[in-house]
């Protein structure tokens, strides 16, 4: 929520619901990656004319469900959206006095995106507070996330906050992030944590 407006971090929820939280308007949606949990309602937020920001791969996503992970959770699904604004790595917009920063970190997903707004980080499912995200799905790269999560090991924020699960802080990360590098760097793979 910013002073006269709200944006929104993946279309997960319901217009509905968004506005059960907040009477400010929806200025914009921005999208971590295709995967269909996180898109979910994004033809709603499209059909009232909201700015949509996402990575341009998103539309490999969007309109194919295996690469959404959709089929692989039984409800196939495809999307279609209009007012897709493509983002680029490092790009920042202002929203409200705001500034909303554009971070590409793929590997769980070939449009992942990460932002950053006064001094929270939004990682979707690249990272979570004591994981990080599957590596196995149709547009996953390991040696990506790896590349991704040191970026983001280097980057200036306090809060986490996920695509998943609980808040973290820039601190726990510290020590999660080396963690799950080096697991990957050995492995090549990682284990989905709920």
């Amino acid at each position: 929520e910013f002073e006269n407006c709200c944006v929104v971090i993946d279309a997960g929820c319901s217009v509905k619901k968004i506005k059960s939280i907040t009477k400010k308007p929806i200025k914009a949606v921005f999208i971590t990656h295709g995967h269909f949990d996180h898109i979910l309602y994004i033809e709603e937020y499209d059909k009232l004319n909201i700015p949509i920001y996402a990575n341009k791969h998103i539309l490999e996503l969007l309109e194919d469900d295996t690469k959404n992970a959709s089929l692989m959770f039984g409800c196939g699904k495809t999307f279609k959206v209009k007012n897709l604004n493509f983002v680029s790595d490092n790009q920042e917009i202002e929203i409200d006095g705001y500034i909303i920063k554009c971070l590409y970190t793929p590997g769980h997903s070939v449009d992942s995106m990460s932002f950053i707004i006064d001094n929270n980080l939004f990682s979707g499912d690249t990272l979570f507070s004591v994981a990080v995200g599957r590596d196995d799905l149709p547009t996953s790269k390991t040696k990506e996330l790896i590349k991704s999560l040191k970026r983001i090991l280097n980057l200036d924020y306090i809060s986490l906050y996920t695509g998943h699960g609980r808040p973290s802080e820039k601190c726990e990360q510290k020590t999660n992030i080396p963690k799950w590098i080096d697991y990957l760097s050995r492995k090549g793979e990682l284990k989905w944590v709920k």
